[in-house]
């Protein structure tokens, strides 16, 4: 199993939202890295689904050449 790069990402928050994630992080013995991985993980594959179909119901190739780009 390969092992997958991570990277570090840091931010502010208002102390009432991060007050919200420790009481989380203490009811549900998460770490408050997993909590926001766990976030993150789900945003990004529901962008990915929306992404998906939008190219798929434009029959847009994301990969294919470049000549139509701007026959929008």
């Amino acid at each position: 199993m390969a092992i997958e790069r991570t990277t570090e990402i840091r931010m502010e928050l208002p102390g009432h939202e991060c007050a919200v994630l420790d009481g989380y992080v203490q009811a549900t013995g998460k770490s408050r890295t997993q909590v926001m991985r766990d976030i993150l993980r789900m945003w990004s594959d529901a962008k990915l689904h929306e992404a998906t179909l939008i190219l798929r119901v434009a029959g847009r190739n994301p990969g294919g050449p470049e000549a139509g780009r701007n026959d929008v």
